[in-house]
């Protein structure tokens, strides 16, 4: 049983990061001819509705995180019955979740007209905004009632499913939309394309359970003295969801009011946010894999020194990641945009430079995130980052209208480096009492690299083309290489190494003796 989560994790992680690289190299393709099919208007129009009712998925409360939590828990008792109590229960509570996401939606729908009134007034916009907005509060809706299921099979570690599921999506999603685009539906049908996948999607995930789980909801025996518990777990994660809202959306709002700014304005800040975005999504791949594990280690009371080995092995494997996209983009983001999205988007490369820099740090501390939440000890992080997403929120407003889009984007990354740098970092050292001295003694040269490689790109193309497309391509693939070997040769350790080299050896081995 242990060897097959042991393997599971490991092909999970594998295929995670598959999936994060064919997510990455899609969007290369795919968004360049969807800003020419649906004009930068309509996609800002797209991207400011996907915003709003992103403040749909507050309406979970953070039980979200509470469902993975308490599934573990009870696996790791053996508590079946147990399991499947909680699992009626929750399937009640999202039910109920879903419901008021759909009814939130409609009101915000038909109250639109009074924050875009102004800035919204060509080609029927709002009314198409508001079209937009009820589509995607069903999708959010729906996405809330198979939430426990999703729960199940992540907390019984089934993440060959997951990631399986995870690629065809973001393989089909492209072509869907694509394919609706061209048969001119623009943004309207891309709503509803994505709203049928994410049906099929969670209808795969609930016959998964069933099928293949072997668990079902019970109803009759429901752990109902739980709730309060939940709730007030739930209500720091939930408190920690509306400052990420405020950091990743509000910015979106803000600017789409503005008259002079409105789909445009937000077009631009988008593509910026884009490449913060997917930088997010590569380093998570590897968290969402962990994150049953470090439950499972924290319900068995493990050390803080074991906790800080985790914490600075995964650190360490997002790290090489977070610093090769992260210093790739400073070195050829501005060439890169110019060719991919075309001319009126060049704010868009300080928008990615003033999010993604900050968002390094965080980023390979996740592990440390998860471990609060586990211990639940996560309300000192929800308060300081409240705080810090409110001054975020008016230094935006202030901003906004004298800097433009790049002002806002400036304000939160500021934002970002108080609260999860400098904050978060005493947090976990002097109250969590894991070891950040060591975890960035261990992190630290990994940087080192990047940043000379990094300067070393950025004065080479003084006298470059890099805007001719064949010498960008050229560029970047020399620029990866050189990465990965300078870090094979002079940074990484043996561990680090044999993750690659011996499931390469496993699979020579297999061919040598079919031979």
């Amino acid at each position: 049983m242990k060897n097959r989560n042991m393997n599971q994790v490991r092909l999970g992680a594998i295929l995670s990061y598959l999936n994060m690289a064919i997510g990455s190299l899609i969007p290369m393709f795919y968004t360049p001819i969807m800003l020419q099919l649906m004009g930068q208007s309509e996609f800002g129009l797209y991207r400011l509705s996907s915003s709003v009712t992103s403040y749909l998925s507050l309406i979970s409360f953070g039980i979200g995180s509470a469902v993975v939590r308490y599934f573990t828990k009870y696996r790791a008792e053996g508590d079946k019955d147990g399991e499947q109590n909680i699992f009626g229960l929750f399937n009640i509570v999202f039910a109920i979740i879903s419901f008021l996401a759909l009814l939130v939606g409609v009101i915000i729908s038909l109250n639109l007209g009074i924050f875009y009134s102004d800035s919204l007034d060509s080609d029927n916009q709002l009314q198409r905004m508001q079209i937009l907005t009820i589509l995607l509060s069903v999708n959010t809706a729906v996405g809330f009632l198979a939430s426990p299921y999703n729960a199940v099979v992540t907390s019984h570690e089934r993440f060959l499913f997951v990631q399986c599921v995870n690629i065809i999506t973001t393989v089909v999603t492209p072509i869907a939309n694509l394919v609706v685009l061209f048969m001119g539906y623009k943004s309207i049908g891309l709503v509803c394309s994505s709203l049928l996948l994410t049906i099929l999607v969670q209808i795969c995930y609930i016959i998964y359970v069933r099928k293949n789980l072997h668990l079902k909801p019970k109803y009759n025996n429901m752990p109902k003295k739980l709730i309060k518990e939940i709730l007030l777990f739930s209500f720091w994660v939930f408190l920690a969801n509306v400052v990420n809202q405020l950091y990743n959306s509000t910015d979106t709002l803000i600017i789409g009011s503005v008259p002079a700014l409105a789909t445009v304005g937000v077009a631009i800040y988008n593509i910026g946010a884009t490449f913060s975005s997917m930088m997010t999504n590569i380093s998570l791949g590897m968290l969402n894999v962990l994150t049953p594990k470090v439950n499972m280690l924290v319900f068995k009371n493990a050390s803080n020194t074991e906790l800080t080995d985790l914490m600075i092995r995964v650190g360490r494997l997002q790290c090489y990641i977070v610093t090769l996209v992260c210093s790739g983009f400073i070195a050829f983001g501005m060439p890169f945009i110019y060719i991919w999205a075309g001319k009126g988007y060049e704010d868009a490369y300080w928008v990615a430079l003033v999010t993604m820099i900050p968002g390094c740090v965080p980023l390979i501390q996740n592990i440390a995130m998860n471990v609060i939440v586990a211990q639940n000890k996560h309300k000192f992080r929800s308060l300081v980052y409240l705080a810090i997403a409110i001054v975020n929120v008016v230094g935006t407003i202030l901003c906004v209208e004298p800097f433009g889009i790049v002002g806002a984007a400036v304000v939160s990354g500021i934002s970002f480096v108080i609260g999860q740098f400098f904050v978060m970092n005493w947090y976990y050292w002097k109250k969590i009492k894991l070891d950040i001295p060591r975890f960035w003694k261990s992190v630290l040269p990994l940087f080192i690299g990047p940043f000379i490689m990094c300067i070393i790109t950025l004065l080479i193309s003084k006298f470059i083309d890099f805007y001719n497309v064949k010498v960008l391509f050229i560029g970047i693939l020399a620029y990866a290489v050189i990465y990965v070997l300078y870090n094979w040769i002079v940074i990484m350790n043996q561990y680090e190494k044999d993750i690659f080299v011996v499931p390469v050896k496993k699979i020579l081995n297999k061919f040598r003796k079919k031979v």
